[in-house]
């Protein structure tokens, strides 16, 4: 629809509210009571169970959503490769019988990787890497 001089001056912009809903998505969340509390006052007992429960939990139970404590990385992929983290993300949710987020998909084979260089340099090793 063409907008013309009848359009309200006021009306929310789709970009706008695109924009701001892409930051709040994107953006971490930052705790302003944490900064006003003085250092040196002692964790409340609450608090130190809390904390202490949410650190015996595993990873994905004792984060407040899948993006808590990670940044942000964009990286290029070829669509085979794209297409590959798809296939694998459906095979670990036939693994483990529940939904696995790609998110953890992919950071699980990046840490794969860096447990195996080797595996890396192969591939790397296929794709003409050290070709002479």
């Amino acid at each position: 629809m063409k907008q013309g001089s009848t359009d309200d001056p006021f009306a929310d912009d789709p970009e706008d509210e695109d924009s701001d809903q892409s930051s709040s998505d994107t953006e971490p969340v930052v705790n302003t009571s944490d900064s006003l509390d003085s250092p040196d006052s002692p964790p409340s007992p609450d608090e130190l169970t809390s904390t202490s429960q949410r650190q015996s939990l595993p990873y994905i139970h004792s984060r407040d959503g899948v993006k808590d404590g990670r940044i942000q990385r964009p990286i290029f992929l070829r669509e085979h490769i794209e297409e590959g983290i798809d296939d694998l993300v459906d095979q670990m949710e036939d693994e483990f019988g529940e939904d696995v987020y790609k998110t953890d998909v992919t950071e699980a084979a990046m840490a794969v990787a860096q447990e195996h260089p080797d595996l890396v340099s192969q591939t790397l090793d296929e794709w003409g890497y050290g070709w002479d």
